[in-house]
């Protein structure tokens, strides 16, 4: 398993077009790829595979998450997470 922390740049944070970006760029990958998060001083966990699940973690531009990735192609799939979300997940930044 490996993990890698990330900020959330994009202006609007994680809502339905965003998710569905992340979650597409990803679904090629066989490993598990799973997210870890803060909310409300509560911490989640959410797979990246589904656009449900990001979408319930409400997370919002400036908040840092952990991508976990494990499974045969975890780095690939790590770095494919990294560039989406840096790359501002479809939305100018």
């Amino acid at each position: 398993m490996i993990s890698q922390k990330v900020k959330i740049l994009n202006p609007s944070g994680f809502h339905l077009k965003t998710a569905t970006v992340l979650s597409n760029s990803i679904e090629n990958y066989s490993s598990k790829i799973e997210f870890q998060y803060e909310k409300n001083g509560v911490q989640g966990t959410a797979n990246l595979k589904s656009i449900l699940s990001i979408l319930a973690s409400g997370v919002r531009q400036g908040q840092e998450i952990e991508i976990c990735c494990k499974g045969p192609d975890e780095e690939e799939a790590l770095k494919k997470v990294i560039q989406t979300i840096e790359g501002g997940l479809g939305e100018t930044i």
